[in-house]
């Protein structure tokens, strides 16, 4: 029986398995990052040990982030070596002559929280508190987290209220009230209350300000939304409501377009950060960011993507951006159509 370990792979294989595309796979190849051997002018093929020894020098979300920043022009040095730091971070992209730091985060299967009252902000608080010791050698300079989750947990990284929440303090909803009365007074409020790690919790000033923003990378379904449209389209145009033997038909016609994915990012800046993360990196066309809104002392939307917006508005044309409630209130009784 041959050994495991001495199996060959074909680089489609290979992107299979580190989640990336397989142009990817090829372009390491060519540069020797990941040892692979050539059986014909164009076929490579790479053993599972060179595998093995590929990913013990780095994770999947690392090589996820290396391959967005090649998909949108950005060259980054991996773990450089600096003078008189005992801590070298993950990623250094230079930017307008100056340096910008990447410590890469990824979620387990630990992070699915324990027993007890649930909080959505501890396991991304911790991960905060960890990369801020790391950053200690770095004040002055610009920071970033840059957090990747793929499990089945409870670490909701791509929901922003979650996510700054962790940042700004845990998210609150206040209704002024006449208390002899017992009638609202004004308009409901949203913010942001105690618990966040940018700000120190008995003085309520800022902390950890090396930290420029959390940045969420995303294997992002745009095949499955853009097929949701697509049903919709019909469903409209027709009149009737697809039955599942027809939504799936549909659904197999064309499954790698359906299942496509786009690596983006959500950016999520802290307003307290001493240097800022350049609004005109990680601007691409399924990006978004989150950071202060001007006109208000609020923190909202600031950036989205030419592509993620074509998306969203689609969906918004046939109220696919409403949860189930919602549509079923703006349909009311007598539009609501049995599926």
């Amino acid at each position: 029986m041959p050994d495991l370990k001495e199996v060959y792979l074909t680089p489609e294989q290979v992107a299979d398995q580190l989640q990336v595309v397989t142009t990817t796979v090829y372009r390491w190849l060519r540069s020797g990052k990941l040892r692979g051997s050539l059986v014909s002018a164009k076929a490579w093929r790479i053993t599972q040990r060179e595998l093995d020894a590929f990913m013990r020098r780095q994770t999947i979300s690392e090589l996820l982030f290396e391959q967005y920043l090649a998909d949108n022009g950005l060259d980054a040095d991996h773990e450089p070596v600096v003078a008189g730091r005992s801590a070298r971070l993950d990623y250094r992209i230079m930017h307008d002559d100056q340096p910008f730091w990447f410590e890469v985060k990824e979620f387990g299967e630990s992070d699915i929280g324990g027993g007890g009252a649930f909080d959505p902000y501890i396991s991304i608080r911790n991960r905060i508190g960890k990369a801020a010791k790391q950053f200690a050698d770095y004040k002055g300079e610009s920071c970033s987290i840059v957090f990747y989750n793929d499990r089945l947990n409870l670490a909701s990284i791509y929901a922003p209220e979650i996510v700054l929440g962790a940042m700004l303090g845990n998210v609150s909803v206040t209704v002024p009230v006449d208390v002899s009365t017992g009638t609202e007074t004004g308009p409901t409020k949203t913010g942001f209350s105690e618990g966040g790690k940018m700000i120190e919790p008995n003085l309520k000033v800022p902390q950890n300000t090396t930290i420029s923003a959390i940045i969420a990378l995303e294997r992002f379904g745009v095949g499955s939304r853009e097929f949701r449209v697509m049903v919709a389209a019909k469903e409209a145009a027709e009149e009737r409501r697809l039955p599942w033997t027809e939504f799936f038909e549909l659904l197999q016609t064309d499954r790698e377009k359906n299942n496509r994915h786009v690596l983006r990012t959500m950016v999520y800046e802290n307003p307290y950060a001493a240097v800022s993360l350049p609004r005109d990196l990680f601007n691409g066309p399924y990006d978004e960011r989150w950071g202060p809104i001007e006109e208000r002392p609020l923190i909202g939307r600031i950036f989205t993507g030419p592509e993620l917006q074509k998306l969203e508005e689609s969906e918004q044309q046939f109220d696919l951006h409403l949860g189930p409630l919602a549509k079923l209130a703006k349909l009311g009784p007598k539009k609501r159509r049995p599926r």
